[in-house]
């Protein structure tokens, strides 16, 4: 009976033993095994994996991809008015052993990275105006006069691409503050005369392929410093950067003046000491809107502007009502003057139809014919209860007094 105790007993410290000797990393996962705060392994491949039972201890990262939900900041465009940008990105480990180090957990990558798009997006929101922000355009004629719809009067937007470059703009913003660390550094503008100078940074750039190529690269770039106004943009403007003496190629944009020993700001950046290990996959803008501090007015102009197209609808409706009812009864004129006149004429045929039978009867029996019209005098007259009183002589009653006369057997 002890034995069999004693064998229980070390059946189950055995099996605790295993359990805590033994961790799986699931297809979705990558881990760290840590013993007393010190990183013993790295697992990035799923499997059963072996540790020191009860002193390591096992992190687990995901291997998916993972999101990050910057929170709504209102930003100011090119035409200092300010837009409300909710964006998100989307990441993925690519190095669990430098994302500990660096970032710790997911929870502060979500808040460090939310920052650093913030400030990616900010960056290029303030170069663009609306409707490069939005990603739409009004449709313009031949004349470069914007076209209006026809039935609502509204002025027609068709979509552009500029929302798709901003987000790559955006997008090569946010993977250059990962790879690198920001500096920024005065410079003095030189008393050498000219328009182009050339000053010396401090320290190596982040090469991302464009910072020694001519034009204004998003490897370094202009902060602050003179604007005259009269161009966009600060007067003094990159063209060109040599990475091995580490020389800003500047001048002076075309029609703006610089005063020798102006001070103005260089933006640049330099391999980051300890890397995020992690990878950026994109970013996007899930809404741009205006402040609520403006919507009231925004939605009582477009309240205005709805008014306004119904009111066009319907002069327009009344319009065409009146014409309508116009057009109507000039129709109906038409045909009532059409069928008077066409039964005029047809009266008017009758009638004389009547006299030329009258007349062709008159000719070929007079007799008859008086006899006919004297039987359709007696019948107006004889036979609607009116008292008439005449002459035994007159002409109307020789029929009656002799009816036989004037008549022959022939007739």
């Amino acid at each position: 009976m002890r034995t069999l105790v004693v064998g229980a007993v070390l059946l189950i410290i055995a099996a605790i033993v295993l359990s805590q000797s033994l961790f799986i990393v699931d297809v979705t996962q990558q881990a760290l095994v840590l013993r007393f705060g010190d990183v013993k392994q790295t697992r990035v491949e799923p499997g059963i994996y072996l540790k020191a039972p009860f002193v390591d201890n096992v992190i687990r990262f995901e291997r998916r991809i993972l999101r990050i939900d910057a929170p709504p900041v209102a930003m100011p465009d090119k035409e200092k008015q300010n837009l409300v940008i909710d964006s998100y990105a989307r990441y993925r480990i690519m190095d669990v052993f430098q994302f500990r180090k660096t970032l710790q957990t997911e929870a502060n990558a979500r808040s460090r990275l939310g920052d650093i798009v913030t400030s990616a997006l900010r960056a290029q929101i303030a170069l663009r105006d609306r409707n490069e922000i939005i990603g739409a355009e009004p449709v313009l004629d031949a004349a470069g006069i914007q076209v209006v719809d026809e039935k609502e009067g509204l002025p027609l937007i068709e979509g552009t691409d500029s929302r798709s470059l901003l987000l790559e703009k955006v997008l090569e913003g946010v993977r250059l503050r990962i790879n690198g660390q920001e500096v920024t550094e005065s410079m003095v503008v030189p008393s050498s005369g000219g328009a182009a100078f050339n000053v010396q940074i401090a320290a190596d750039i982040l090469d991302t392929e464009n910072a020694d190529r001519p034009g204004n690269a998003t490897d370094i770039e202009v902060t602050s410093g003179p604007d005259g106004g009269q161009l966009e943009g600060f007067d003094i403007i990159i063209t060109g950067f040599d990475r091995p003496s580490r020389t800003v190629l500047l001048n002076i944009q075309e029609g703006e003046k610089v005063q020798a020993g102006s001070v103005f700001t260089l933006r640049y950046f330099v391999e980051r000491d300890e890397p995020f290990g992690i990878e950026i996959v994109d970013v996007r803008i899930k809404r741009a809107d205006f402040p609520d501090s403006v919507t009231p007015t925004i939605f009582t102009r477009m309240r205005a502007e709805r008014n306004r197209i119904a009111t066009k609808f319907r002069a327009e409706g009344d319009e065409q009502d009146l014409q309508i009812r116009a057009g109507a009864n000039k129709e109906r004129e038409i045909i009532l003057a059409e069928a008077e006149r066409t039964s005029n004429q047809v009266r008017g045929e009758g009638q004389a139809d009547a006299i030329g039978i009258l007349a062709q009867a008159l000719e070929e029996d007079p007799e008859f014919f008086s006899f006919l019209r004297s039987l359709e005098a007696y019948e107006q007259v004889l036979n609607t209860g009116t008292t008439v009183i005449l002459s035994a002589d007159a002409d109307i009653f020789k029929y009656l007094d002799s009816p036989g006369e004037g008549f022959t057997p022939g007739n």
